[in-house]
Order: structure tokens, then C-alpha cells, then sequence
């Protein structure tokens, strides 16, 4: 109850109604997103094919993990901001709606996870690294899914 009085109460936000009577503005926050998306995606599945031993060999894998943290940090940051944007020109029919619920449980889970693997690979030896197989096979599944969350929204 407490969320969909949140998203009445965004919906009569002056952002809210300036986003909905824009000609443009979704638009042009929609192509930051997925440009966004396909950055910060870029770096996940290099970070995450590292971890499975299939690229970038030439650098170790706690090395990839450290070096693409702070574009996974941006990328998420930006999705973050332009995600909520995207809500807010039109609350109740992201609120009603399955696909959105489904796709922000999973992108919660999903950051987390990633945070915390990318974190714990950047820290541990060479050797260790090596373990961290099955979190790299998670990680891709978990963005998948929210990948097909997001494209079944205007679907549901």
C-alpha cells in the first residue's frame, strides 16, 4: 500500500507531469539508458567472461574485476537515474504492471550480487579467482533476465 501511494504521489510531481507532456523527453532519456545499459553491459560481460577464463587473458582476472569496477559504479548510477526518469513519465502503468515488479526484484538481487562478486574478485589472488566460475554463470543469468523483464514491460 505504502508503494502505490509513492507512485500517486509521483505522479502528480511536477517532474512527472513535465516529463509526460514532452514531446521528447522520453526519448532522449530512453537512448541515455540504453546507451547506459549497453556501457555498463559491456562491462559486466567482460568482467564476467574473464571470471569463466574465456577473454582478456593477457590481464588476470582480479585485474579486469578492479579496472571495470568504476564503469560498472557509473553505468549503474546512470541507469539508476535514468530508470527512475523513465518511471516517473508514467507511474501507474509501470505499477501496475508484472514485468516491471519481476524486473526490479531481479536488478536489486542483481546489483548486489555483481557489486559483491566484482569486489570479492578485485580482492582475491590469481588462484582464487578461479572459484569464482558458478558467480560468473549467476551473473550473466541474473542480467539476462532482467534484460527479458525489461523488453516484456511494454509487452504485459
Amino acid at each position: 500500500m505504502i508503494m502505490l501511494t509513492l507512485f500517486h504521489w509521483l505522479a502528480k510531481t511536477s517532474l512527472a507531469i513535465a516529463l509526460r507532456d514532452s514531446t521528447w523527453a522520453f526519448a532522449i532519456i530512453e537512448v541515455i539508458h540504453l546507451l547506459t545499459l549497453a556501457i555498463f553491459g559491456g562491462a559486466v560481460l567482460m568482467v564476467d567472461l574473464r571470471l569463466l577464463g574465456i577473454g582478456l587473458k593477457t590481464q588476470s582476472r582480479s585485474q579486469v574485476s578492479r579496472e571495470l569496477f568504476p564503469i560498472v559504479l557509473i553505468g549503474l548510477g546512470v541507469m539508476l537515474v535514468s530508470g527512475f526518469l523513465l518511471l516517473a513519465s508514467g507511474p501507474m502503468r509501470y505499477y501496475y504492471n508484472p514485468a516491471f515488479r519481476i524486473k526490479l526484484v531481479l536488478f536489486t538481487v542483481a546489483t548486489i550480487f555483481q557489486i559483491a562478486l566484482q569486489q570479492r574478485a578485485g580482492r582475491a589472488e590469481e588462484q582464487q579467482v578461479r572459484g569464482f566460475y558458478i558467480g560468473a554463470v549467476v551473473s550473466l543469468l541474473l542480467w539476462l533476465s532482467i534484460g527479458l523483464a525489461g523488453r516484456a514491460i511494454g509487452y504485459v
